[in-house]
C-alpha cells in the first residue's frame, strides 16, 4: 500500500517536473541594457530578451542554451550555469520514465524476496537522485540569478518555477513513502524469520 501511494506521487511529480520545463518563462527581470530596460524571462533551456518600446515589450530575441558554443550576452544569463540546469533538468526526465518502468515491474513480483528488496533499494537510490537533480535545477536558477546582479523575491517567479518546487517537493513524498515501504517489508521478513526459527514447545 506504501509503495502505491510512493508510485502516484512519482508519477505526479514526473509529470509537473515535465510540464515545468517546457515551459519557457521560470524568472523575469528588468535588465538596464544601453538602448533602455530589457526585460528578460528565462527558462530552463531558452532565454528571451524583451525591449521596451512605448511601455510595451516586444519579443526581440529567443536563445537556446544547448546550441550556443560560447557565451553571448553574459550580461542576461550565464553558460555554464545554463549547460548545467538543462543537463540535469534532461536528466532527471530521463530517469523519472525509468524508474516508473522500473516501478511497475516491482509491482508484478508477488513474492518480497532478497532480490526484490534489493530492487526496491535500488528504486530508492534512483528516487533520491532524482530528488537532487530537481533540487539543483532551480537552485542552480536562482544562483544565476544572484550572480547576474538581480535581487531575487517572488515577484520574479513566474507559476513554473513554483510547479517545479511543487514537483521536488513531491519527489520528497515518494522517496519517504518508498523507505517507509521497505522498512515494513524488512521489519515483517525479520519478523517472520525469527518466527519460524523460534523454539517450539513439544509438550
Amino acid at each position: 500500500m506504501l509503495f502505491l501511494i510512493s508510485f502516484a506521487w512519482l508519477v505526479a511529480a514526473s509529470f509537473a517536473f515535465f510540464l515545468a520545463i517546457l515551459t519557457p518563462n521560470w524568472l523575469s527581470f528588468t535588465w538596464p541594457g544601453v538602448d533602455g530596460n530589457t526585460r528578460v524571462e528565462r527558462g530552463i533551456f531558452y532565454v528571451c530578451n524583451s525591449s521596451q518600446i512605448d511601455n510595451d515589450y516586444k519579443i526581440t530575441r529567443c536563445l537556446s542554451m544547448i546550441e550556443q558554443k560560447s557565451v553571448i550576452e553574459s550580461n542576461i544569463w550565464i553558460y555554464e550555469f545554463a549547460i548545467a540546469c538543462a543537463s540535469l533538468a534532461i536528466a532527471c526526465v530521463g530517469l523519472s520514465i525509468i524508474v516508473l518502468w522500473l516501478s511497475g515491474i516491482y509491482f508484478q513480483v508477488r513474492r518480497r524476496t532478497k532480490e526484490t528488496l534489493c530492487f526496491l533499494l535500488c528504486i530508492i537510490l534512483l528516487t533520491l537522485i532524482i530528488f537532487c537533480s530537481s533540487f539543483v535545477v532551480w537552485i542552480l536558477l536562482i544562483s544565476e540569478t544572484l550572480k547576474l546582479g538581480i535581487s531575487v523575491n517572488r515577484d520574479i517567479f513566474s507559476w513554473p518555477m513554483w510547479l517545479a518546487i511543487g514537483a521536488t517537493g513531491g519527489y520528497l513524498i515518494s522517496l519517504l513513502t518508498m523507505i517507509f515501504s521497505f522498512c515494513a517489508i524488512k521489519k515483517r521478513k525479520n519478523k517472520i524469520k525469527q518466527n519460524y526459527y523460534r523454539p517450539r514447545n513439544q509438550f
